[in-house]
């Protein structure tokens, strides 16, 4: 088995012979490879089948990452939807690295700054894992267009921080079961796509802040499940909500919304949700 060189990429080019995928795409792909594969044995294992030759009939070149059969590439955890909207993964898309997708891989180390590598991300899915450290910055400035971040289910620390506000095209934040700490920032409140936002099982403090009020056109799932949130959830009475988890925050107090009250999930155990706050 021939895994993916740049010196098979190059003869592509040279001999005038080019993939499905768009070549710069391919090239970051091979790219990632070569770096990733070096942090460790899980993220080696997780790229494993980046290799080649890709499988005959899905190309007319021996490296192909995308595929010409599914927005589905050829390598696992890779997707090329291209500029697409269709969610029917039996049609390509136009050759371009459009999700990532590494998860329950067990991946280590912090969130890898090589993902900038793929600049036309959409959905940047890294969960299940054991990625440690912060949530970095250059998330904001690599993904401006990013619909989907999915860091959940890892051993990531520090807060959820203000600057992911700065993706205003962002529709899901799932940051659940890592072990964050401090208080939601109000900046999210300005994400006008937000549909669902994840912190349950986490070490988050704090009010739910009121400028959720603007999500109201918008967020449809809201996660809080075993944290140390506090006051009431005033700022989402207005949301259309269809899917909430708020038990196991024993500050979490007041009148509770219709929209959290009729949403599917919604269980008070151990909160002072419909008593007074104090």
């Amino acid at each position: 088995m021939k895994y993916l060189t740049a010196t098979t990429l190059v003869t592509c080019i040279l001999t005038g012979v080019q993939g499905f995928t768009v070549p710069d795409e391919a090239a970051a792909a091979l790219t990632f490879y070569d770096e990733m594969s070096k942090v460790g044995p899980t993220w080696a294992n997780a790229l494993s089948s980046w290799h080649c030759p890709t499988p005959a009939g899905s190309s007319n070149v021996s490296c192909d990452p995308c595929g010409v059969d599914s927005w589905w590439g050829n390598f696992a955890h890779l997707g090329c939807r291209g500029g697409t909207t269709q969610d029917d993964a039996t049609i390509p898309g136009r050759g371009i690295v459009t999700n990532l997708h590494v998860t329950d891989e067990h991946i280590t180390g912090p969130v890898p700054q090589q993902t900038c590598l793929f600049k036309n991300l959409k959905e940047l899915d890294l969960d299940g894992g054991n990625l440690s450290g912060t949530i970095p910055e250059f998330l904001t400035t690599c993904f401006p267009d990013l619909n989907e971040l999915d860091l959940s289910y890892n051993q990531l620390t520090g807060t959820v921080p203000a600057f992911i506000s700065a993706i205003k095209t962002m529709t899901e934040l799932e940051l659940e079961s890592n072990k964050l700490t401090g208080t939601i920032p109000p900046e999210l409140g300005s994400m006008p796509g937000l549909t669902s936002i994840r912190f349950e099982n986490n070490k988050m403090v704090g009010t739910i802040p009121s400028s959720f009020s603007n999500l109201s056109d918008t967020l449809f799932i809201f996660f809080l499940y075993g944290n140390d949130f506090e006051g009431d959830l005033s700022a989402v009475s207005g949301a259309n909500l269809g899917v909430v988890s708020t038990a196991y925050n024993p500050k979490l107090c007041g009148m509770v919304p219709a929209s959290v009250r009729w949403a599917h999930g919604y269980n008070p155990h151990n909160t002072s949700l419909g008593m007074p706050c104090m």
